[in-house]
């Protein structure tokens, strides 16, 4: 069930980015869709990064 969780989180990603592009006003331009992905994938995977150290003992 991994692959078809991380199908829905892209599908998620992509969702948002073009929420975001209607939001902020920016046209519905190829490239500048690819930056809004991109940056929506920095964002959620430095969260899931964040949520992996709260559960991770670190203490060896």
């Amino acid at each position: 069930m991994r692959l078809q969780s991380d199908i829905d989180a892209l599908a998620a990603i992509e969702e948002d980015a073009w929420a975001m592009l209607k939001r902020i006003g920016i046209p519905d331009d190829k490239q500048k869709l690819e930056v809004v992905i991109c940056l929506r994938q920095i964002i959620e995977l430095a969260t899931y990064r964040q949520a992996i150290d709260l559960f991770t003992d670190h203490s060896g």
